[in-house]
């Protein structure tokens, strides 16, 4: 009796083994399935060729994949890859293990699937610069796990779901650029770790967000061309103290600014204009103002301006980037934004610039990107940007407009 009991422990633990290996080979069999299935389902370029069952033994070392230790797919990096096509064909229920997914700078366009909260182990989301619409999924609050999501620049609509202030992990917000409606943000949660909050150029109505003065942590807040109204809460002075970038331009805000918003200590760039703000600037923040403007911390302002304008919207993100890449020895992140062309950067709702014209475009870039370097040792003086822009200076364009890169510019010699 024994014996025949050793016998069959034997033959479970042999079974057991061989069943092992089937079950994480079937994993990502079905992971690989789920992505060609997708693929197929997009117009992609040449360079997803590796993207194949006759390659599945290589799947870690797909365009754009990456996997954990267990060889499950835990990053999916596609941002800037000229992919068209949606995400109805993309099966998120065989991604267990993802907490990357950067599809941003494509061509995208659909609904984002509801499906996506399948993705429960997701800290990184970035859905920006494509042509989705309809609304946010309200399911996306169920990403528990998210710390950065960006759906800015596509054509979403209708109410900021409140369900996205259950990301209490989220330090990143960035819903910029689309046609989004004001909630009743009565039922928003104050998001505690909330570092980051683009809300600009929707279509916000009513008055200044509620869950906003309960994020103290904010270090940039834009606001800028909604339709926003009434008087800032008092409480954005009293708790906002580590903002450093304050946009709430093109609103319809009113009333006197309080003498609170001195205690906004830490302000690089406040921007006020084009509200209904009543009675004297504040004798304090008009100091502070005056003691932080010298020559090279106003031809920062230009740079940045410049390029707001010829991008269409702030260009926080793209500075943020070359930032961090300049500072960084090595980078293999496809979002880099030293690695973005140039044609991709400016505002998608102009005609490409040729001819003369690409030179201005050129040569105004290359200024802006000079003026608003990191080190303010490194940038131009006002005076010799004037001399260059009343000189009529043009750039000579040796590579075709469209093959220029933000890397190109960033490192002229100015």
């Amino acid at each position: 009796m024994k014996t025949f009991r050793k016998s069959c422990i034997n033959l479970l633990h042999i079974l057991l083994l061989s069943i092992l290996p089937f079950k994480i080979s079937s994993s990502q069999r079905t992971q690989a399935e789920s992505l060609i299935k997708w693929k197929n389902s997009l117009s992609s370029p040449s360079s997803f060729h590796s993207w194949s069952l006759t390659n599945l033994q290589n799947l870690c070392n797909w365009t754009g994949i990456v996997c954990d230790t267990t060889g499950s797919i835990s990053e999916i990096n596609l941002s800037n890859a000229n992919l068209t096509g949606t995400l109805s064909q993309l099966n998120f229920t065989s991604f267990p293990h993802l907490t990357h997914f950067g599809i941003n700078h494509n061509n995208f366009t659909g609904l984002i699937p509801s499906t996506i909260a399948n993705l429960s182990k997701l800290n990184f989301l970035d859905l920006s610069h494509n042509v989705f619409h309809g609304n946010i999924p309200l399911e996306i609050g169920q990403l528990t796990e998210l710390q950065y999501l960006s759906v800015s620049n596509n054509s979403l609509s209708g109410t900021i779901p409140y369900q996205l202030s259950n990301l209490q992990k989220v330090w990143y917000l960035d819903l910029g650029s689309n046609h989004l409606e004001s909630p009743d943000w009565s039922n928003f949660a104050g998001m505690p770790l909330l570092t980051h909050l683009n809300l600009s150029r929707n279509e916000l109505t009513l008055k200044f967000p509620d869950f906003i003065p309960n994020s103290q942590n904010l270090t940039y807040l834009d606001l800028g061309w909604n339709k926003l109204t009434g008087l800032i809460p008092e409480m954005v002075f009293t708790n906002l103290g580590r903002l450093e970038y304050l946009n709430l331009t093109d609103n319809s805000f009113q009333g006197p600014l309080s003498s609170n918003i001195s205690k906004l200590s830490k302000l690089k760039d406040l921007r006020l204009g084009t509200n209904h703000f009543t009675g004297p600037i504040p004798e304090d923040i008009e100091l502070a103002l005056s003691m932080m403007v010298t020559d090279k911390c106003d031809i920062y302002s230009f740079g940045v301006v410049a390029l707001e304008i010829m991008m269409g919207r702030h260009p926080g993100e793209l500075l943020s980037s070359l930032s961090s890449s300049s500072s960084s020895s090595s980078s293999t992140a496809i979002s880099d934004g030293a690695d973005l062309f140039l044609k991709d950067v400016l505002d998608q709702r102009l005609l490409p610039p040729t001819g003369k014209l690409a030179e201005d475009v050129v040569f105004v870039v290359s200024m802006a990107l000079a003026c608003s370097r990191t080190a303010p040792e490194s940038r131009p003086t006002m005076q010799f940007v004037a001399q260059k822009l009343s000189a009529g200076t043009r750039a000579y364009l040796s590579t075709p407009f469209e093959m220029i890169t933000i890397s190109n510019l960033s490192g002229l010699q100015i």
